[in-house]
C-alpha cells in the first residue's frame, strides 16, 4: 500500500511539475505589457517551480527573464550582457522597470521630422498629353 501511495504522488508531482513547466516556458511578454506584470508573473512561476522541487539558480532565472521579454529590449539585453553586471532577480526587475519609462517615453511624443504623404482620392483633371514632334 505505501509503494502505491508513493507511485500516486510521484504521478501527481509530475504531472503539476510539467503544467506548471510548460505555463512557465509559454510566457513571453507581449508589447505594451507592463514589465512588472511581466517579472511578477515569472517569479510566481519559478516559485511554485521551487515548491515543486525544480532548482533554479538566480542566474538561470535572470536569463529565463531576459529570454521572454519582447524584441524592444534587445537594445537592453545586449547592454546587460556588456556589462556583465551580477545582478539578482529584483536589481533585474528595477533594470528593466527604468528602461519600460524610457521606451514609454520616446513612445509618447510623436517626431516631429518625419515626412508625411497624403493621398487624396477625387475627380482631378486629365492633361492631354501631345507627343513632341507632332
Amino acid at each position: 500500500m505505501n509503494n502505491d501511495l508513493v507511485e500516486k504522488y510521484h504521478k501527481r508531482a509530475r504531472q503539476d511539475k510539467f503544467e506548471v513547466f510548460k505555463s512557465f516556458m509559454s510566457c513571453k511578454m507581449k508589447e505594451g505589457e507592463y514589465i512588472c506584470n511581466h517579472v511578477h508573473r515569472m517569479q510566481r512561476y519559478l516559485e511554485r517551480l521551487v515548491k515543486i522541487n525544480v532548482e533554479f539558480d538566480e542566474e538561470l532565472a535572470i536569463d529565463i527573464v531576459l529570454n521572454y521579454l519582447p524584441s524592444c529590449y534587445d537594445h537592453f539585453i545586449l547592454a546587460y550582457h556588456l556589462n556583465n553586471a551580477e545582478t539578482t532577480l529584483d536589481q533585474l526587475h528595477n533594470l528593466l522597470q527604468t528602461t519600460e519609462s524610457g521606451l514609454k517615453g520616446k513612445n509618447s511624443t510623436p517626431p516631429t521630422n518625419v515626412p508625411i504623404l497624403t493621398i487624396h482620392k477625387g475627380k482631378g483633371k486629365k492633361r492631354n498629353v501631345v507627343p513632341k514632334g507632332r
